[in-house]
């Protein structure tokens, strides 16, 4: 498991697998002094094989760094993710002209929708992800896995102010699509070949007020009776494919 900040990762089994995954996202093996067996053995190999520095710590250090979890005599320190500058996203955007594809991620709290999203707007081309600094999941490891490598694809940006930062590609040309969960019309009613910023709301209130009211159009997927919404990642990659389809056939 990780910990609150996500900057460690322990126990063998999360730490193995974390080796295998994400090894570029690792930064040094730290082994409880004293304790030994195959499994730490096994454990030290895979991070000399990836490049990982391995060292013993005290086992009350690794201790402190699990907060109280069983980390088994094993800790791996992860490295900060390398966010990308807001502008940068937005030259991409620009210079990709009327293929404009950006995803705008309002206060998602799960890791694994946001690597889920994160993992669609790669393979729907997009040029970025804009994510708020607060009051929003960052890209842990578990996100970081979800994505399934997706993260060296797209740039993704923290901002301060996501209202702001929508307001600025609306400004570079980009049209705002709000996913909404119902009493909007369908993707497909709407003409989505042009730059677009498709806005997914958090898993429990959606796209906010403030952002929604800047958002050009909105649109939401039928869905059957009784079911109330479905999860973030899953209409973000309905919506972003409705958006490719509408590209690749060249008309709305």
């Amino acid at each position: 498991m990780a910990n609150e900040d996500n900057s460690v990762i322990v126990g063998r089994h999360a730490v193995a697998q974390a080796l295998a995954e994400q090894p570029e996202m690792a930064g040094e093996l730290l082994l409880a002094a004293g304790d030994s067996g195959p499994a730490l053995g096994r454990l030290a190999e895979a991070a000399r094989v990836v490049g990982i520095k391995v060292r013993r710590a005290p086992r009350a250090r690794l201790n402190e760094l699990a907060g109280g979890a069983a980390h088994q005599g094993v800790a791996l320190m992860m490295a900060a993710y390398p966010y990308a500058d807001f502008e940068q996203i937005i030259a991409a955007a620009q210079a990709a002209g009327d293929r404009a594809l950006v995803v705008v991620a309002d206060h998602i709290q799960d890791p694994h929708n946001l690597g889920a999203i994160l993992r669609s707007a790669a393979t729907a081309g997009a040029q970025g992800l804009v994510m708020p600094k607060d009051r929003a999941c960052p890209l842990t490891p578990a996100a970081l896995k979800a994505a399934a490598g997706a993260a060296s694809l797209v740039p993704v940006a923290r901002v301060t102010n996501l209202s702001a930062a929508a307001q600025e590609l609306k400004e570079a040309g980009l049209w705002l699509l709000a996913a909404a969960t119902r009493q909007a019309p369908p993707p497909w009613e709407h003409d989505l070949v042009r730059p677009v910023a498709l806005v997914v709301g958090g898993e429990h209130k959606g796209v906010g007020p403030r952002l929604l009211s800047l958002c050009d159009m909105s649109a939401s997927l039928p869905l059957a009776p009784g079911v109330e919404s479905l999860n973030a990642s899953v209409a973000a990659g309905a919506l972003l494919f409705e958006i490719v389809r509408q590209r690749q056939s060249g008309r709305g």
